[in-house]
């Protein structure tokens, strides 16, 4: 085998084929040695927000691969414009809304988008707008089904850009977020009755804020619950 090998580099030394030779054996190899990179910033955004991710998905049943691929891809893991003056990961624009905005030219100049308080408020709001009349036919799906969640985002009208869904499934298929799903769909909801004995106790800091977090949602949004005019 070595003596095969010695001759094919006195043919390829002979002729100067020395183009030939680098496409033949080196580029295979700096091929095979190359491992797939993850960006460290969009790793310590699904760090951050999964759990909210998988809470929404067991809360509203919106796929958490779904909600931290379109955070990612929509704000640039919490880097771009919106995301950093308006708290806004999702690239959701105004559409009756009565909270404070921010503008940014998207398809046309001085888009209006929404501003929140938090990103938590942002995430809040978001799996809110997915449970919207325009976005239902996605809740036919199975809460798990990434694939058919990102297509069906765009044949809803969330996003213009046809590679859409394609750009949704690679950056979960990239960064494996669909075994957050797995989770989401585990988590046992809380539940509605309350326990009589002993007393309940005082919310937790948490809680609190979420509640806070809830009412912002709520009171910007002009609604109250969730609803079907949500869209």
């Amino acid at each position: 085998m070595f003596k095969i090998f010695c001759k094919y580099i006195n043919y390829f030394a002979k002729g100067k084929r020395f183009a030939a030779f680098c496409a033949i054996f080196l580029a295979p190899t700096a091929f095979w040695g190359q491992s797939v990179r993850l960006n460290p910033a969009y790793l310590d955004y699904i760090y951050q927000y999964k759990e909210v991710a998988i809470r929404h998905h067991a809360q509203y049943g919106v796929p958490a691969s779904i909600t931290l691929a379109q955070g990612l891809l929509e704000s640039r893991a919490g880097r771009s414009y919106l995301a950093t003056q308006g708290n806004n990961h999702f690239g959701i624009k105004c559409h009756r809304w009565a909270g404070e905005h921010v503008e940014w030219d998207d398809t046309l100049q001085h888009d209006c988008y929404r501003k929140y308080a938090s990103a938590a408020d942002s995430f809040e709001d978001h799996a809110r707008f997915l449970c919207g009349r325009r976005y239902q036919p996605l809740h036919a799906l199975d809460s798990t089904d990434y694939r058919g969640w990102a297509q069906g985002l765009r044949d809803c009208g969330y996003a213009e850009d046809p590679d859409y869904p394609a750009k949704l499934i690679a950056l979960i298929e990239q960064y494996e977020l669909n075994r957050y799903d797995l989770g989401g769909a585990q988590v046992d909801p809380e539940p509605i009755e309350p326990i009589p004995d002993p007393p309940p106790a005082a919310p937790t800091a948490d809680e609190q804020r979420l509640n806070a977090t809830h009412q912002r949602v709520r009171g910007a949004f002009g609604l109250g619950p969730a609803s079907a005019d949500n869209d």
